[in-house]
């Protein structure tokens, strides 16, 4: 009897540690889940930030170059047109030749990085005239930056390889346009160098710059009409 009961008993106790084998089992797999399902919780919240946060920086992008017209990547190259219209220092009118003819849609272009007198501002004609010798009757090569909210297609206008709106700046033809080519320092140097021999416009007294110009015509006309 004895005999059967130590048997009984050591029975017992191996299936009460298999038990408490299990049961540990339980619990760490239970841990493990836990944990698991908390760092992966905190990795697809950190994944849905990171993406709203990249949603949030393009459509902020994607408002700028809408708003201001900037420069776009890979510019499309537009060869063999000449002018057929110059409107005034900075803007004209092109249209593809060939054979000798002009053929195809005439392309209007406001030229990039650079701002010229208004006709009706001193050195208005003066910088037309300027911008004429340079392009009539010449071969141009256009680099499509983009297009305005105008409509225009914003660009730089090459003769045999020469930076014409570099040109118009160069010899005080027209204004650098910071506001939209902030990073040309080559622009710069060329307005500075301008103003200090008192080249084209600069050498004017009491000049001012084209878009002040016309922010006070506007204002000027706004209170025109309030006062009717």
């Amino acid at each position: 009897m004895a005999t059967k009961r130590r048997k009984r008993t050591g029975r017992s106790s191996k299936v009460g540690n298999e038990k408490l084998i299990a049961a540990i089992i339980t619990v760490l797999l239970a841990i493990f889940g836990f944990a698991y399902n908390g760092v992966n919780s905190k990795s697809s919240k950190k994944r849905a930030k990171t993406t709203n946060s990249k949603k949030s920086t393009a459509a902020k992008s994607t408002k700028n170059n809408s708003s201001n017209a900037k420069v776009v990547q890979n510019p499309t190259i537009l060869k063999g047109y000449q002018a057929v219209k110059v409107s005034d220092g900075d803007t004209m009118n092109v249209q593809k030749v060939e054979n000798g003819k002009f053929t195809g849609e005439v392309i209007k272009i406001r030229m990039f990085g650079i701002d010229a007198p208004e006709k009706t501002q001193d050195y208005g004609i003066e910088s037309k005239q300027a911008l004429e010798k340079l392009v009539n009757g010449k071969t141009l090569e256009i680099e499509e930056k983009n297009r305005d909210r105008y409509g225009r297609t914003v660009a730089v206008v090459y003769v045999n390889g020469k930076n014409v709106n570099e040109e118009m700046v160069k010899n005080g033809n027209a204004w650098w346009y910071q506001e939209y080519d902030k990073k040309d320092t080559k622009m710069q140097a060329y307005q500075e160098n301008a103003k200090k021999n008192k080249l084209g416009l600069f050498g004017k007294r009491g000049y001012v710059e084209p878009w002040n110009y016309r922010r006070e015509k506007k204002a000027a006309a706004t209170s025109r009409t309030k006062n009717r």
